[in-house]
């Protein structure tokens, strides 16, 4: 697929003036209309349950602003998005199967969006919409992959999971606000509108609710309280009840400004509920999931991959309930359909199809054979030992390009679904499985939701050709250049004087090494070492410095070298080791820290956390 990828620079610089151009006026066509671009409105919310919403017949909740809003909407009952949050976003924001983007987890490095992708923002952008995004950002955090630097002319980049006294960095400065999270990003997005009101927009508001720590404003948790839920349960739905208010604040302003009839609104989450073991008891989940789907966020099964879908257009979409089949995939291309972008022309390799049809109430002209694919990680096991799904093994180990080809389909968690079946392969156990699912189940999704009878031996011919498209697509995914890799990290980039390298976010680690959420652990003796991409945008000479959680360690040597040039240390508790200075040249190279000599150390361990290495310039 190499040859068929555009870097982000050379599309831009192709497509610029064409889409510039169009950037007035829609086309006339399937969308039977001629006038001003429609202004869009991309709502997205994070750990969201399909339950979790009255309009899906809970009756404790109270989302009245949404209930309004899925009243006014197409709303979709088979739109699928990703077990976890960062590869749902890599999704939305190229139209692209994640693992295609670089993204193949939420977190240990695997979380950043590669480079060379195109993003929905820059496209809208250059044809003529002014960006904005407010909210959760997880698709990337060093140089070169923030959101202001991804296509969005203003972005704030909320500090995550701070629901209350939100902060965090609007267009790269830091801001505090003393106010909760969904209140702040809703008033960002109303004064973006009203700045740009008289241009095209697109907005878009990843709010942070309902992900824990679960916090929301007192009166509304005790609403809940009052009803009978345990406190957590109850402060869960108060962070929904508090976003459905701000949420019709939103709404209210489109109105008074007079562009309700020509902003398309959508709404979704990015992936089933959390299961929170710690925090809602068996009683909670049980008042929660009143549908019984299987699974939760993190796994394949429905409860972990169905999410709502309104799409309102007043004037244009008729209210309505929709069984179409439709994944995170098409809203990239159903937005650059409705924006009057010939799709034809997007040079970019798209897996998801424009819904606009479907919208228009034509879903006999929607193309059938649209296959949704999804994908769990596993984790990888030890060398020495066969796989098993019963739980997951150093998942956040990065898989290098020759591991990358030994990756088997058997060994992977992965779904297909089709216009009516759902084929799992090692799916895994839900709560109240008889027995643990490993190898391939099948399920008849429209007939059978709850995933309750398994039909592998009933529909066999079904299962095969589910199967042969299943192997397909992984084999697919382990050709394509962006796949599984791990991020670049720019040195000097923009005249960057200090330049942060996550010590997660490592292309190749040695054996002892375990990679996690934050950090790299198990350096143990001399040889352990960790390789990161790094690319150099302004040479000179930069001080190297280990920041290390290490509290114990003592006496281990440390080496850092960039191609034939190395420096040397010694790493102490005091979580600060400084190496000495390199001059890397210009372009693409390899940073390698290494234990160089481990004798003398005090503890087990050389390095019990490494957290991150910081390259700092000197001045001339």
């Amino acid at each position: 697929m190499k040859s068929n990828i555009r870097s982000r620079r050379n599309f831009l610089k192709v497509t610029g003036f064409s889409l510039t151009a169009a950037s007035l006026f829609v086309r006339q066509g399937c969308n039977n209309y001629v006038g001003l671009k429609p202004n869009f409105i991309l709502i997205q919310m994070d750990d969201l349950g399909w339950d979790d919403l009255h309009v899906h017949g809970n009756k404790i909740i109270e989302t009245p602003n949404i209930d309004q809003l899925a009243g006014e909407s197409v709303q979709f009952n088979q739109f699928y998005v990703n077990p976890v949050c960062a590869p749902s976003r890599a999704s939305l924001l190229t139209g692209r199967d994640f693992l295609r983007t670089g993204v193949s987890h939420v977190n240990g490095g695997k979380d950043f969006l590669h480079l060379d992708e195109t993003t929905l923002a820059e496209v809208l952008k250059q044809a003529g919409y002014v960006t904005g995004m407010w909210g959760k950002w997880h698709s990337g955090y060093t140089d070169g992959y923030f959101p202001w630097e991804r296509g969005f002319d203003e972005a704030y980049m909320a500090r995550l999971y701070r629901h209350r006294n939100s902060e965090g960095k609007l267009n790269g400065q830091p801001v505090k606000h003393n106010r909760w999270a969904d209140e702040v990003i809703v008033d960002y997005a109303i004064e973006f509108i009203k700045k740009n009101k008289r241009r095209p927009f697109f907005a878009y508001l990843p709010s942070m609710t309902c992900h824990t720590p679960l916090d929301a404003p007192n009166e509304y948790v005790q609403k809940y309280i009052e009803k009978g839920l345990s406190k957590n349960l109850a402060t869960l739905y108060g962070m929904i009840d508090f976003f459905d208010f701000h949420l019709n604040r939103l709404l209210a302003f489109l109105q008074e400004q007079n562009l309700a009839d020509n902003t398309v609104v959508l709404f979704m989450s990015d992936n089933g509920p959390a299961i929170s073991n710690n925090l809602l008891t068996d009683r909670d989940r049980e008042i929660r999931y009143i549908s019984r789907f299987k699974g939760h966020k993190g796994n394949i099964w429905e409860n972990g991959v169905k999410s709502p879908l309104f799409v309102r257009w007043p004037g244009h979409y008729k209210p309505a309930v929709l069984n179409t089949l439709a994944d995170i995939t098409d809203i990239f291309p159903t937005l650059l359909d409705l924006a009057g972008i010939d799709l034809t022309k997007i040079n970019i390799p798209l897996d998801g199809r424009s819904i606009v049809p479907a919208l228009e109430g034509q879903g006999r002209n929607l193309q059938k054979g649209k296959l949704s694919f999804n994908y769990a990680n596993p984790g990888w096991p030890p060398t020495d030992k066969p796989w098993t799904p019963e739980g997951v093994k150093d998942e956040y180990r990065p898989i290098t390009p020759e591991g990358k080809k030994e990756l088997r389909t058997d060994e992977q968690i992965i779904s297909v679904r089709d216009d009516r079946y759902k084929l799992l392969l090692n799916p895994g156990k839900t709560k109240g499985s008889v027995a643990l699912f490993s190898g391939y189940a099948l399920f008849d999704i429209l007939n059978d939701p709850r995933e309750e009878h398994n039909l592998i031996r009933e529909k066999p011919a079904v299962a095969e050709r589910l199967k042969r498209e299943l192997n397909k697509w992984f084999e697919g995914i382990k050709n394509e250049e962006h796949s599984f890799q791990m991020p670049l990290f720019k040195i000097g980039y923009n005249g960057r004087v200090r330049n942060t390298i996550w010590a997660r976010g490592a292309c190749r680690i040695s054996g002892n090494l375990k990679n996690t959420v934050q950090y790299l652990g198990g350096w143990k003796e001399k040889g352990d070492f960790a390789e990161y991409k790094i690319d150099v945008v302004t040479p000179g000479k930069y001080r190297l410095i280990l920041h290390h959680d290490s509290a114990l360690a003592s006496g281990a040597a440390v080496t850092a070298s960039v191609g034939e040039q190395k420096v040397n240390g010694m790493i102490r508790d005091n979580q600060k080791v400084e190496l000495g200075t390199l001059s890397p040249k210009r372009g693409k190279a390899k940073l390698r820290i290494e234990i160089s000599d481990s004798a003398g150390m005090a503890s087990e361990l050389a390095m019990e956390k490494l957290i991150s290495i910081q390259l700092i310039k000197q001045e001339k």
